[in-house]
């Protein structure tokens, strides 16, 4: 018992800097995500023009990624709509006042139990695997250590949204 106690500080030192660790890569990821979803604005093509004087809304349901993305793309424009990252409760409402809707794994079974699919004019962006089998549009996944996503123009078009050329030759294009 006292070798354990005697241990104890060890043992919470190791827990708590592999906690760290763990935290600071998953913000390291979303800080690299917040730059995909910034890009996919940029290079994205929506069907039903935009009020110019709105901003331009990235949304997602998951706060730890909204705080993080608000730290990456402070003071970002999207062509001349000011970027603002926005957390949403998951309901058709608050994703129809989105521009661009990420769901993290985190919250990919609230997204799936709602339903809220096929928004006009929103793109739909995730993490999971089966994501576009289930409505969405583009998917990130990690491949050889390095975030890579996949996109279903067929869907992205459902949607009212084109995506350039410039962005597909990048990615995986699948089928939804």
């Amino acid at each position: 018992m006292y070798n354990l106690l005697n241990r104890l500080p060890y043992i919470l030192l190791c827990l708590l800097l592999f906690k760290s660790t763990s935290a600071l890569a998953v913000q390291k990821e979303y800080v690299l995500k917040a730059g995909f979803l910034y890009n996919f604005a940029r290079f994205g093509q929506w069907q039903i023009p935009a009020d110019t004087t709105a901003p331009f809304a990235i949304c997602s349901p998951d706060k730890q990624f909204i705080d993080i993305a608000n730290a990456a793309l402070e003071g970002r424009k999207v062509h001349t709509r000011q970027l603002i990252n926005k957390h949403i409760e998951l309901n058709t409402q608050t994703t129809s006042n989105c521009d661009i809707v990420f769901i993290t794994d985190n919250t990919y079974t609230a997204w799936q139990s709602l339903k809220v699919h096929n928004v006009n004019n929103v793109m739909l962006v995730g993490e999971t695997d089966g994501f576009i089998e289930q409505g969405g549009q583009i998917r990130f996944f990690l491949s050889s250590g390095k975030i890579r996503f996949e996109v279903a123009p067929s869907k992205l078009k459902e949607a009212g949204i084109t995506m350039s050329s410039k962005v597909l030759r990048l990615a995986r294009v699948v089928e939804g």
